[in-house]
């Protein structure tokens, strides 16, 4: 019975502490490319569930409370992605910034 309770808190906490749904704009093959990215970056603890996203220095703004976010790039315009831990995005950004970063640099060039 201990053993069953366990397993389904465990479950239960795994299902909830997923990060958010990041899709391109972009066709379907590619609309999930940095997902794929962030779930593994999740998956390893570099980031947490509301991480910063920064797109080429600039802080992008999202909607913390949905789940899917929309980001404003094509698979193709992007050159990088990478990731900040949670110290370095706690102390490159803010110390607000607590879920790490994904840091993404694009050939889009912004004017």
């Amino acid at each position: 019975m201990k053993r069953t309770l366990l397993l389904l808190s465990s479950i239960i906490l795994l299902g909830y502490s997923n990060p958010k749904v990041f899709v391109l704009n972009d066709t379907e093959e590619n609309k999930y490319f940095v997902l794929e990215l962030v779930n593994k970056a999740f998956e390893e603890n570099q980031i947490d569930k509301l991480p910063l996203i920064v797109i080429d220095g600039i802080p992008f703004k999202y909607n913390k409370k949905q789940d899917t976010i929309l980001l404003p790039l094509k698979k193709s315009d992007i050159i990088s992605l990478d990731f900040l831990n949670k110290n370095s995005s706690r102390i490159i950004y803010n110390e607000k910034e607590n879920d790490g970063a994904i840091i993404i640099t694009t050939k889009i060039k912004h004017e």
